[in-house]
């Protein structure tokens, strides 16, 4: 899937849990409550998880779908 489309994986795969990393990153450097910051970030890693899977069946389905036409 990677190299079929790399743009959307790098989008929804990568692109959110950089942006988990980001906010640990900024919660520290400023002394945020990590508490607080904790559920976005482990919302961020769901959500990559969650879309990546989706993307995952989507790619497998259109090739099962080429192969039996």
């Amino acid at each position: 899937m990677c190299r079929a489309f790399p743009v959307r994986t790098g989008v929804f795969t990568v692109g959110p849990l950089a942006v988990g990393v980001a906010q640990s990153f900024n919660a520290v450097a400023h002394g945020a409550n990590l508490p607080l910051v904790a559920p976005i970030v482990a919302g961020m890693v769901v959500y990559s998880v969650l879309v990546t899977n989706y993307h995952l069946a989507m790619f497998r389905r259109r090739g099962i779908s080429q192969h039996v036409d």
